[in-house]
């Protein structure tokens, strides 16, 4: 008899201890899944950003008879809005994959030589990869794309598509999403012909700094 009801009180420990465990479980995922999910769907940011950018000059010169390579470059910073728009998903509760279209917006940066000018509109389009942790209610990701960069020197329009590549963090504050993002963009150059000899003009790359409201809409 005693060893009748030490199997069922063991028995019965055994039961308690899986429910627990399942439990447990259960929660875990539940909350997991529901965290990634703030993260799910269509999605629009406003916010602002500084923009660093700039532009180069190298060529042959003339110097008291002489022709001497010569090459001048110069920067400035400017502050942008920033608008985006992006479809996004979380993949197996914990990774994100999503795309993503934006524009920063600010005022033409102009530079003191070679009548140079970068337009302030900068369109960009990029996939984004991330890491959704649970517990904090944030995502860390990365972002690769290209972004449109127009640029003037002079009479001549210097206007590509540049790489660009971006590390950012999101966390969840209720029905929104703060961000925080780091971008480069690449350069790009063009060679001209000026008096028989040859100048490349070069629109720097640019380094973007982001402060985002980032909010979900459910499909």
């Amino acid at each position: 008899m005693k060893k009748l009801a030490f199997s069922v009180f063991a028995a019965a420990l055994t039961f308690g201890a899986n429910a627990a465990d399942n439990v447990e479980t259960n929660v875990a995922t539940a909350t997991a899944t529901q965290t990634g999910g703030v993260f799910d769907g269509l999605y629009f940011g406003l916010g602002i950003a500084a923009v660093d950018n700039g532009v180069k000059f190298e060529g042959p010169i003339e110097v008291e008879g002489q022709t001497r390579e010569n090459k001048l470059s110069e920067h400035c910073t400017r502050l942008a809005g920033t608008v985006s728009l992006g479809y996004g998903r979380a993949v197996k509760e914990k990774a994100f994959i999503g795309l993503e279209a934006g524009l920063d917006a600010s005022q033409n940066s102009e530079f003191m030589f070679g009548q140079a000018r970068i337009n302030g509109l900068t369109p960009s389009a990029a996939l984004r990869f991330g890491y959704v942790n649970p517990e904090s209610k944030s995502m860390i990701y990365l972002k690769g794309g290209a972004a449109y960069s127009k640029a003037r020197f002079g009479d001549l329009k210097c206007s590509k598509w540049a790489p660009i590549v971006a590390l950012g963090v999101e966390k969840v504050c209720k029905n929104l999403r703060t961000r925080l993002e780091a971008e480069y963009r690449f350069r790009s150059n063009k060679s001209i012909e000026v008096d028989s000899k040859i100048h490349k003009v070069t629109n720097r790359g640019a380094v973007t700094l982001r402060a985002m409201a980032v909010y979900t809409v459910k499909m």
